[in-house]
């Protein structure tokens, strides 16, 4: 996977046609002039390349621009249904399956439960069960199929196709993409959850307008994607991002992880389990009591005025505004994009949060970092998923056994 393909003709070749076919997908509809225009590349290399693309179906004809004099421009289109992909999420209780096009719309879903005690291998036996369920129910044979990207909580070595750690799961050193892969014959990608959900924003959401910004998802745990230039930066090994690690107490509440203080165990719905535990001695009369704590069972008692619940959300907010903080002075980001099952709440926590991450470096110099809520609902984790495999489908192939679409 990491070699490099010796550079050659055919190479140049394979690098341009990914240049133009990506300029197409991204910006498209274009005509051939506005492709030159974009990427670079003489007019005579955008026609033949453009040739090759419809003889193969990547693309076609899709009417004529607008002109100022003399013949209308021929405007071209990416083929969207020339493939499927898969996306799945794997979460703390069940899997969620969507089949979609190359643009990750979303054709067909299924949400398949598991048990928290299942192992991983019955795990992925179930996902190798659901995808032939979700192909046999479109009557879509997986030859259709172009590519398989999942999207898992914790620590991904997304070259190797291995969860290295999910705390969520349970998990240690599972191999993910090969068992799926050896099935299908299909390449098979993985990469964090949250990683996934910021594919889709990049793509789909806020992140069509901004270059610079970061994630942040608030749940089970505390995640983070950083987007740089419009890309994710993964780090040395695939860990950049681990937010919820971040000490925001010293000598703090004990953390799964093994550290002391992390953001995590002030934050997110494990914060709002051991918040309660000293908060019902001053509100015994809580209709929380005796209840499993949840966003959603939380806020359901805040609407219906529990004193306790607007406390426990106002101290989450108080701490998240200290992690996004952090996060502002660390990374300068543009924009902070909000994500997860906990916004739910976000009426009677994020005031709190963003009144307290204003007290941020940059804000006296009057720099100040948006924060922005994702428009684009619980898909998101499953299209981010399956956008995970049609981009790498669709990347430049300098590496000689990258699985491509172009080459």
């Amino acid at each position: 996977m990491t070699k490099l393909r010796i550079g050659n003709k055919a190479l140049i070749k394979d690098m341009n046609r990914s240049v133009v076919i990506n300029t197409i997908r991204k910006v498209g509809p274009l005509s051939r002039t506005d492709i030159s225009t974009q990427t670079g590349l003489g007019l005579s290399t955008i026609t033949k390349i453009v040739e090759e693309l419809k003889n193969s179906r990547l693309v076609f004809e899709t009417g004529a621009a607008n002109s100022t004099g003399g013949r209308r421009p021929i405007l071209l289109e990416f083929n969207k249904q020339y493939a499927y992909a898969v996306g799945v999420k794997i979460m703390k209780d069940h899997l969620v399956l969507a089949l979609t096009d190359l643009d990750a719309t979303i054709i067909h879903s299924l949400e398949v439960p598991f048990h928290p005690t299942d192992s991983p291998t019955e795990i992925i036996q179930l996902i190798i069960h659901t995808i032939e369920q979700l192909l046999s129910k479109q009557q879509v044979k997986i030859d259709q199929v172009e590519g398989i990207g999942v999207a898992v909580s914790g620590l991904v070595d997304s070259k190797k196709g291995l969860v290295v750690r999910s705390p969520l799961l349970g998990w240690e050193d599972v191999a993910l993409s090969k068992p799926i892969q050896d099935v299908f014959q299909k390449p098979v990608f993985i990469d964090n959850d949250v990683n996934a959900y910021t594919y889709a924003e990049v793509e789909k959401g806020h992140g069509l307008h901004q270059n610079n910004f970061i994630c942040v998802s608030i749940g089970d745990g505390i995640g983070m994607s950083i987007v740089i230039d419009r890309k994710l930066y993964s780090g040395e090994f695939g860990g950049a991002g681990e937010f919820g690690h971040t000490i925001i107490q010293v000598d703090g509440r004990s953390c799964h992880c093994g550290q002391e203080g992390c953001l995590e165990m002030y934050a997110s719905t494990i914060a709002l389990e051991q918040e309660s535990t000293v908060l019902f001695r001053s509100y015994p009369n809580s209709i929380l009591l005796n209840k499993k704590l949840t966003f959603d069972s939380v806020y359901d008692a805040a609407l219906a005025g529990d004193e306790m619940a607007i406390v426990l959300f106002d101290k989450l907010g108080y701490y998240l505004g200290i992690g996004l903080i952090n996060a502002i002075n660390s990374f300068n980001p543009g924009t902070i994009v909000l994500i997860g099952e906990g916004m739910i709440a976000q009426e009677y926590f994020l005031p709190t949060a963003i009144t307290k991450a204003k007290k941020n470096f940059f804000y006296h110099d009057r720099y100040e970092t948006k924060v922005l809520i994702s428009r684009l609902g619980n898909d998101a984790w499953v299209k981010g998923a399956a956008i995970l495999a049609i981009n790498q489908l669709f990347q430049p192939p300098i590496y000689e056994s990258t699985p491509s679409l172009l080459s």
